[in-house]
């Protein structure tokens, strides 16, 4: 049985810069290190095994790793985890603890949620029967014979209602296969038909990519509104514009809508203050409802306001939020956009624009910022291009931009890790590209 190395620490959000890393070791390893995409950032030479690592000023998606290596320098445990890529809400380890003979005879179930959300039940079985958990989610395990293959397996749901599963395999000459991991990609594909031959569309360090399908599925546009959309209700109200609305609010509520297929949903930039089970801090951004595209136009998603955070000013974090937005627009298989309508109040986030700007293009998802005052000059270093949306007319250009990108992306399943998906490079022998910018 190879020795145990398991994060302590689980990075759930959206993180860059310096940040403390915890790990369980068994008595086996002497020496860990820890790799950022293959570059070593920290050794860590005895027990406590906690660090602190520079995760980089930009926020990146990326892989984690630690390797385990014995007293005559051997590698002999690695684990890894991602960056700023797309995850559940929780997370648990399942840590073993061994005899001097190398068996496992415990186990403690070791958990990290967003939110801090607390588990309301947990379970651990011993291939295939319950073994009994304290009150800290440890367990002693039956006696185990190491000759022969054993699994376990244990389940923990939060008060939140997020429930999750792991297992592991030992002892004996256990084997086992994985499905094959697909991650779905954003790709630019000119015209409506697919290539013929999509395994020869990308490599990955040099390789082929196998791509199992490329598929023009739905698309999600994620808009980062201000809780009080004063500005845009003024620009496109009736008193502006009062031939738009002619035929009343039937009319006025599908105004200017998306394509077909295509989902909308409001991220409002006011952070809810969490601390994660490790204490952390955590930001949770409340998210609308998605309502699809027959359900109303653009003009009735941008006047929508959030009552219950309307007047929190102060709490208005807004680049974090788009952020947010584009780590929720990978998660699935869409066509994505993230929009932002720029408001003037002052933004309080963590992670300044044109970082998170840089992050939606490392990941593959479009930016769109909209202003209903006029042009925002001041703000062009920080968001780039920024597009007048102050009438009905300049919207409907802005929206037709916006339906043209849609357009253009189709999704496609590689079969690669998600780090490695967002880096492939295409081989120019199927006119389809990816939309993440090459590192």
């Amino acid at each position: 049985m190879s020795p145990q190395l398991v994060f302590l620490t689980l990075f759930l959000g959206l993180i860059s810069g310096r940040n403390d890393v915890d790990l369980q070791a068994g008595p086996e390893i002497k020496s860990i290190r820890l790799l950022l995409d293959g570059r070593q950032v920290a050794e860590m030479k005895q027990p406590p095994w906690r660090t602190n690592v520079d995760l980089g000023r930009l926020i990146l998606p990326g892989e984690l790793v630690a390797a385990g290596y014995d007293a005559q320098g051997n590698e002999v445990a690695r684990v890894a985890q991602t960056l700023n890529l797309p995850r559940p809400p929780a997370e648990f380890v399942i840590a073993l603890q061994n005899d001097d003979q190398g068996t496992p005879v415990s186990a403690t179930l070791r958990w990290e949620h967003l939110i801090g959300a607390k588990p309301v039940r947990s379970s651990l079985t011993v291939d295939g029967k319950p073994v009994r958990l304290d009150r800290s989610t440890s367990a002693r395990l039956p006696r185990l014979d190491m000759s022969h293959p054993h699994v376990i397996a244990a389940e923990m749901t939060f008060d939140d209602g997020f429930s999750t599963r792991r297992e592991l395999s030992f002892g004996g000459a256990v084997s086992y296969t994985a499905d094959t991991q697909l991650t779905p990609i954003g790709v630019r594909q000119p015209g409506t038909k697919a290539p013929a031959d999509a395994g020869d569309c990308f490599t990955s360090s040099g390789s082929p990519v196998r791509v199992a399908a490329i598929e023009n599925g739905p698309a999600l546009v994620i808009v980062v509104l201000d809780p009080d959309p004063r500005e845009p209700i003024l620009a496109l109200g009736p008193r502006r514009n009062p031939g738009a609305f002619q035929g009343g609010s039937v009319a006025a509520r599908h105004l200017i809508p998306l394509d077909r297929g295509s989902r909308m949903r409001i991220l409002w930039p006011t952070a809810k203050e969490y601390r994660t089970t490790h204490n952390a801090p955590a930001q949770i951004f409340p998210p609308s409802k998605d309502v699809d595209a027959e359900e109303g136009g653009l003009v009735w998603l941008l006047t929508r306001r959030d009552p219950e955070e309307s007047d929190k000013f102060e709490k208005r974090r807004v680049a974090d939020a788009v952020g947010v937005a584009g780590l929720s627009a990978i998660t699935g298989a869409y066509r994505r956009a993230v929009v932002l309508v720029l408001n003037h109040v002052d933004d309080r986030s963590i992670h300044g624009g044109a970082s998170v700007r840089n992050y939606l293009a490392s990941i593959g998802v479009p930016l769109f910022v909209w202003s209903f005052t006029g042009p925002r000059p001041e703000l062009d270093d920080t968001w780039g291009h920024i597009e007048d949306v102050s009438s009905i007319a300049q919207l409907k250009t802005a929206a037709d931009r916006l339906r043209a990108e849609l357009a253009s992306q189709r999704v496609a399943w590689v079969a690669v890790d998600p780090v490695a998906a967002l880096r492939v490079q295409p081989t120019g022998r199927c006119g389809i590209t990816p939309m993440a910018a090459a590192r």
